[in-house]
């Protein structure tokens, strides 16, 4: 397979640990939670899903730059172990493959952190990525990107769309109303799922 092709990570090991882990999240106290996914992180320093929960945990004790230090290492790792010597992306990194979901999560996690932070043409260009070589969007970037494009900052997206954790139905409503409008982004996508 040619690697420009397509990107499947490989089985990692420590993700049935961090699944352990996460059965067990409840009994343990928070400080041991954090040194045991730190453990998880020395083990296989690329899986990702551990540096973005002890992001998370740091993020609500307030510790922002410890959090974002964290969800810069794990995407500079994730684009170091996606990207070719040329630093081009795979045409497709799929969420259909498990192994890719922990890459996907911190790529988009960094481009809400960069979206967050007012960095909107490189959170864009991520989110294009993203979109491009995982056209089914299980992730939802399409959301992200027209958001963007329609001037919205985080914040007001996640106060119009988000309750109690997930987004609510007039999110794709919203989408469906309104992509249409913005052609140069969203033709191909459509082309696609329209043949």
């Amino acid at each position: 397979m040619n690697f420009q092709d397509e990107f499947v990570d490989k089985r990692r090991e420590v993700s049935r640990m961090y699944n352990d882990l996460l059965e067990r999240l409840k009994d343990l106290p928070v400080s041991t939670f954090k040194k045991e996914l730190q453990k998880l992180i020395n083990r296989d320093p690329d899986f990702f899903d551990s540096y973005l929960l002890l992001a998370e945990l740091y993020f609500e004790e307030g510790a922002t730059e410890a959090r974002n230090r964290l969800i810069d290492q794990a995407y500079q790792r994730a684009i170091r172990l996606i990207t070719d010597e040329k630093e081009q992306w795979p045409k497709r990194l799929e969420w259909g493959w498990l192994q890719n979901r922990h890459i996907i999560r911190t790529l988009v996690t960094k481009g809400i952190q960069l979206w967050e932070s007012g960095n909107n043409q490189e959170a864009l260009a991520l989110f294009r990525n993203l979109l491009q070589s995982n056209p089914n969007d299980n992730p939802g970037v399409r959301f992200f990107i027209l958001a963007i494009r329609m001037g919205m900052r985080y914040e007001d997206f996640q106060r119009r769309f988000e309750k109690e954790g997930f987004y609510d139905e007039t999110l794709c409503d919203w989408f469906d109303k309104n992509y249409k409008n913005w052609p140069d982004e969203f033709d191909w996508w459509d082309k696609l799922f329209s043949e």
